[in-house]
């Protein structure tokens, strides 16, 4: 089974869209899913305390979620805590509350299944991505998929991840806030790629490349792009 869009041009747009809000609602077309959700636990906690949370689940499934603290027993969160591969909702065992939980979502229209991505960075910070629809795709269960996709979704996994750091840093002031083409200029150079390589890659002059790249380095007050890149990498950024 292959994806119904091309996961080079959909990394390129979650990158380059304007937050992660609007990455919820591309990803969510892309694969053809009725529901999206971005968890981003906070940095240094401990569990699933205080998430940055992004989603296109209807309004009142997000207030009885929110209103019933259902964070402390859903067990995609519980999952995502044990795991670093993507899993499929349809291999968890519930017990009560969590099935009273996942058939409350079903009586008020969510999709009966789904899947999820986790990402969990050098610093420990864990991410998690859901997707949620009324029918798998290509079979009984999302696991066939899974297996298909697991490179491209661990890679997405990982651009939202940092992504969502960058959107929340930048608004805390912890962080300089780098433009969608600069943090994807750095992104490249952190893995190795030349100048002439990210310009093809993005379709962008050498010169325009070098361009976001030195105002990158500027912004992380850095006299190289190595030291740059290395302090990017030190906070998370990329």
């Amino acid at each position: 089974m292959t994806a119904p869009f091309d996961p080079v041009d959909l990394q390129r747009d979650v990158l380059l869209s304007g937050s992660i809000q609007e990455s919820v609602e591309l990803i969510a077309r892309a694969y053809q899913v009725d529901y999206f959700t971005f968890h981003l636990f906070r940095p240094r906690a401990a569990g699933p305390e205080s998430p940055f949370v992004r989603t296109n689940y209807p309004n009142g499934w997000v207030s009885h979620y929110l209103l019933n603290d259902f964070i402390r027993i859903d067990p995609v969160v519980a999952h995502a805590f044990k795991t670093e591969a993507p899993f499929c909702w349809s291999a968890l065992v519930l017990d009560r509350a969590q099935l009273g939980m996942m058939q409350t979502a079903v009586q008020m229209g969510l999709g009966l299944s789904g899947f999820s991505v986790p990402h969990r960075d050098k610093m420990g910070r864990l991410s998690l991505l859901s997707f949620n629809a009324h029918m798998p795709q290509g079979g009984e269960t999302w696991v066939p998929y899974l297996e298909a996709q697991d490179q491209t979704l661990r890679d997405l996994a990982e651009d939202l991840h940092f992504k969502a750091l960058s959107e929340i840093f930048t608004a805390s002031g912890d962080l300089p806030q780098l433009s969608p083409r600069e943090y994807e200029c750095l992104k490249w150079t952190s893995e190795g790629k030349t100048h002439t390589e990210i310009a093809i890659i993005l379709n962008l002059s050498e010169h325009t490349v070098r361009s976001y790249l030195k105002v990158a380095r500027i912004k992380l007050d850095s006299v190289s792009l190595a030291q740059a890149v290395a302090k990017a990498s030190a906070i998370g950024l990329i």
